[in-house]
């Protein structure tokens, strides 16, 4: 694709000597032994294991960032900040201009760097290189609308909070666990819930899915069924294709109904921890 400009995510860093380990102790990724200049992902949960933040996390020598991509910055530095106990961290929202280049990158895949220009960040999902860029000039690039961003998130089965998951989803439930939870970490905020899924198979109610429609025109909230029952609704929609979280016995293949236009299930692009690419 032609590189583009998409809405940029909030960055929040947190500094001082007991940065990482007050961290590592919250969110679900380790970042304990990452290098510094490496990017990885990670959720914030609730203490009951809900998903909070989706994040993407740039490991430094006694900083980190935090980027959370819906443009809650100020409430994740306050919510995070409640638990500064005792602690050498300052916590504190970007305020340089930042940019988010789709189709473009000039950093190595999964790392990050900063020049004292700009910094310079690999973001890219698995289908979309993307490279978030701070301080400096505005890239002279065309902007994507919000149409072409949401048909980016589907390609790439990435959701967004309080659009297609929210505070009452499980972390299972969003097929984003093997690229930003630790199992073998200590323990972390909500890790509880999610061990005890994982150690049962991860069996959850319902899975993020792509959908494909047979003709455009279905609209956001249009309910997906079964000739048995109502298996889940439409939450993001960009010409034949959405997304949906889906009841778990709806298997990728099967055939649903969005009001009355035949939809085909899918599983989502792959998401690991070591790969930001399809594979």
């Amino acid at each position: 694709m032609v590189a583009s400009l998409a809405p940029a995510p909030d960055l929040v860093w947190f500094r001082g000597p007991d940065a990482i380990r007050f961290l590592n102790d919250l969110i679900s990724q380790e970042i304990g032994d990452l290098s510094p200049g490496t990017v990885t992902r990670s959720l914030l949960l609730g203490p009951q294991g809900k998903l909070q933040f989706i994040l993407w996390v740039l490991r430094g020598e006694e900083e980190v960032a935090l980027a959370t991509e819906d443009g809650r910055g100020e409430e994740l530095a306050a919510g995070l900040g409640r638990f500064r106990i005792r602690v050498k961290v300052d916590i504190e929202p970007e305020t340089r201009p930042m940019w988010l280049v789709v189709g473009d990158d000039t950093v190595e895949p999964r790392t990050w760097i900063d020049d004292g220009k700009q910094l310079r960040a690999d973001i890219s999902w698995p289908m979309s290189r993307r490279e978030l860029r701070v301080g400096g000039p505005k890239p002279d690039l065309p902007e994507l609308g919000r149409h072409d961003v949401d048909a980016l998130r589907i390609a790439n089965g990435e959701p967004l909070m309080g659009i297609d998951v929210d505070e009452t989803t499980i972390p299972q439930e969003t097929g984003l666990v093997p690229a930003t939870i630790s199992f073998t970490k200590g323990c972390f905020l909500g890790q509880e819930l999610v061990a005890r899924l994982d150690s049962r198979g991860g069996r959850v109610n319902n899975h993020l899915r792509l959908l494909e429609f047979s003709r455009d025109g279905v609209e956001v909230g249009t309910e997906l069924t079964t000739p048995e029952r109502t298996v889940g609704r439409v939450s993001t929609v960009a010409g034949t294709a959405g997304l949906a979280l889906v009841w778990r016995e709806v298997e990728p293949g099967s055939t649903v109904l969005a009001g009355e236009v035949e939809t085909s299930t899918l599983p989502l692009p792959q998401k690991t921890a070591g790969s930001f690419t399809a594979s």
